[in-house]
C-alpha cells in the first residue's frame, strides 16, 4: 500500500462517523416504481415482489431510479457541516432521478432532538441513528414501521448486509425495524511505512504473524506498539476494542452476539481466551512503548504520536480511522494501515454504523429507503463523483467518502485508495457475515461504559484476567 494516498486523510473522518446499508442487488439496471394504488411495476431489468401498500423490492438488482414524483419528506440524522452537505447532495441526486423532494436535517444533538420530536408528536419521516440500541425503544412504543410491513425481503437483506446488523433491529414483536445503511471501521492497525521497509517487515495476515512480527521488531531493538487508554472519564475504552476484535475472529459472530447480550457470562472461556491472546502482545517483553503500567495514563489521542518521531518510538498502533485527526501535521506521508489480522482463518470487521428507521407509513418512503441501501445508490453516497462506477455520479462534496453497507457495492465507487482498502475490508466482512458493532456500545452502560473500561485499566496494571472478568460479570445488571 502506498503512503501518498494518506494526503487525503480528511476522508477518513467521514468514514469514522458512527454511521452499512441493506440493499438488495448487484445490477445497476432495474428498480421499481410504486403506483398510487400501492402496487409495484418493475423498471427495466428488475424483478417484481408485490407487498400490499408496501414498497417494491428488487432483490438481485442494483436499485435504479423508481418514479417517486410527488413524494416529499424529511430525513433526520446526526451529520452536520460538510458531512451534512454531502447527505443533502446525495438526496438531491436521488430526487433528480426519481422526482422525490427530500430534505436533510442534521443535528449535533441528534439523539436528544429525535426523542423530543417523537415525544412531541412530530417525528421525522425517516431518521438514521448511530445508536442501534435506541431502535427498539421507538418500535416498542409503536412509533416505527417494520421492514416486514414495508414489504422488504428480510432474507435477501441478511445476505447483502449480514444477519448481525439486521438482528440489531429485531424488537419485542419479532419484526425488524432497523435498515442498515453505512458503517465505519475500527479494525485497523497503523504502521510506519519507512520503518517497515527498512526492517524488511511484512504485513501480517494472521494474529500469530502479528505476534511474531512484534517479537521480530523487539529483537531488532525497536518497540512494536504505541498504546494509550487515556480518555478522561472514558479511560479504558481503547483496550475494549482489542478484546472485541479478537473475540469476533477467535469465536465468531454468534458467540460475540451472545457475549454482549449476556447469553454467555462475561467470564466465559471465549472471553478469557481473548484476554490471553491480547496478553501475548500487551505483556510481551519490550512490546509496548513506556511499559504497560503507563498505558492508562497515555491519552489515546497522543498515543500514536511517537510513531512519527525520527527514529520512530514505535512502529504500530491499533486504532480506528478517526485517529488520523490527531496525527501531526505533515506526518501523513509516514504511515499506512492494514486490517486487523485473521484468527483461525476467521476474518471480521468491527466498528459502528448508521441505521435507518422509518416513522411514516408511506409506500414512497419505503421505496426510497430501500433504494438508498442498494449498490446503485450506495455508490452515489460513497464519494463526491461516485468514482468510475456510479450510474448517477456522486454526492458532490469534496473530501467526503462513506463505506459500503452492502457487500455488492463496487470498490470503483471510491475516489481514494484509502477508502477502497477500507471498503474492501467491510465488504469481505459483510459477505462472511462477520461485520459487528462495537460490543461495549451494545452492552448496558454500567458494563460497556463502566466496568469493562475500568477492568481494562486494572488488567493493564497487572490485575489477573480471572479477577477482571469476574468483576465485570458481577456488575452486569439483573
Amino acid at each position: 500500500m502506498r503512503s501518498r494516498w494518506l494526503k487525503l486523510l480528511g476522508v477518513l473522518f467521514t468514514l469514522s462517523l458512527v454511521a452499512a446499508a441493506c440493499g438488495d442487488s448487484d445490477d445497476d439496471d432495474g428498480g421499481t416504481a410504486t403506483t398510487e394504488a400501492g402496487t409495484e411495476t418493475t423498471a427495466e431489468g428488475g424483478t417484481e415482489t408485490t407487498a400490499e401498500g408496501g414498497a417494491a423490492t428488487t432483490e438481485g438488482e442494483g436499485g435504479g431510479a423508481a418514479d417517486l414524483s410527488g413524494a416529499e419528506f424529511t430525513l433526520f440524522g446526526a451529520p452536520t457541516g460538510v458531512e451534512g452537505e454531502a447527505m443533502q447532495g446525495f438526496l438531491d441526486v436521488y430526487g433528480e432521478q426519481t422526482g422525490a423532494d427530500i430534505t436533510y436535517e442534521g443535528s449535533d444533538s441528534f439523539e436528544e432532538q429525535l426523542r423530543i420530536r417523537v415525544e412531541g408528536g412530530n417525528p421525522p419521516s425517516v431518521a438514521f441513528t448511530p445508536q442501534p440500541a435506541s431502535i427498539c425503544e421507538f418500535a416498542d412504543a409503536g412509533e416505527l414501521v417494520s421492514l416486514e410491513d414495508m414489504g422488504y425481503d428480510i432474507a435477501a437483506m441478511e445476505t447483502a448486509h449480514g444477519s448481525f446488523w439486521m438482528n440489531l433491529g429485531v424488537c419485542a414483536d419479532g419484526n425488524h425495524y432497523g435498515v442498515p445503511w453505512f458503517p465505519n471501521l475500527k479494525s485497523i492497525v497503523w504502521y510506519n511505512v519507512a520503518a517497515f521497509e527498512a526492517g524488511g517487515y511484512e504485513i501480517p495476515a494472521t494474529y500469530e504473524e502479528l505476534v511474531a512480527l512484534s517479537q521480530q521488531i523487539a529483537d531488532d531493538g525497536g518497540t512494536p506498539w504505541c498504546i494509550g487508554y487515556g480518555s478522561e472519564a472514558a479511560t479504558g475504552w481503547p483496550g475494549t476494542d482489542w478484546i472485541e476484535d479478537i473475540i469476533v475472529r477467535s469465536s465468531g459472530t454468534d458467540t460475540y452476539t451472545q457475549w454482549f447480550q449476556h447469553e454467555i457470562p462475561f467470564d466465559d472461556p471465549a472471553v478469557v481466551g481473548a484476554f490471553d491472546m491480547y496478553e501475548e502482545i500487551f505483556f510481551g517483553e519490550g512490546f509496548v512503548l513506556g511499559g504497560t503500567d503507563n498505558v492508562a495514563a497515555i491519552d489515546f489521542r497522543e498515543a500514536p504520536l511517537p510513531m512519527f518521531d525520527d527514529p520512530p518510538g514505535c512502529l504500530m498502533h491499533k486504532q480506528g480511522s478517526f485517529i488520523a485527526n490527531f496525527f501531526p501535521e505533515g506526518g501523513e506521508e509516514e504511515v499506512s494501515f492494514f486490517p486487523f489480522p485473521t484468527i483461525g482463518g476467521n476474518t471480521g470487521a468491527m466498528g459502528g454504523g448508521d441505521t435507518l428507521m422509518v416513522f411514516e407509513d408511506d409506500p414512497a418512503i419505503a421505496q426510497a429507503v430501500q433504494d438508498w441501501t442498494t449498490p446503485t445508490w450506495q455508490c452515489v453516497l460513497a464519494s463526491p463523483d461516485g468514482g468510475t462506477a456510479s450510474e448517477f455520479g456522486g454526492h458532490g462534496v469534496a473530501g467526503v467518502e462513506r463505506l459500503p453497507g452492502n457487500k455488492d457495492v463496487s470498490l470503483d465507487c471510491y475516489e481514494t485508495e484509502t477508502a477502497r482498502i477500507q471498503a474492501e475490508a467491510i465488504r469481505e466482512a459483510l459477505a462472511a457475515d462477520a461485520f459487528v458493532f462495537d460490543a461495549s456500545d451494545l452492552m448496558p452502560p454500567a458494563v460497556g461504559q463502566g466496568t469493562f473500561w475500568t477492568g481494562m485499566i486494572d488488567w493493564s496494571r497487572g490485575t489477573p484476567t480471572a479477577e477482571v472478568v469476574t468483576a465485570v460479570e458481577a456488575s452486569w445488571p439483573a
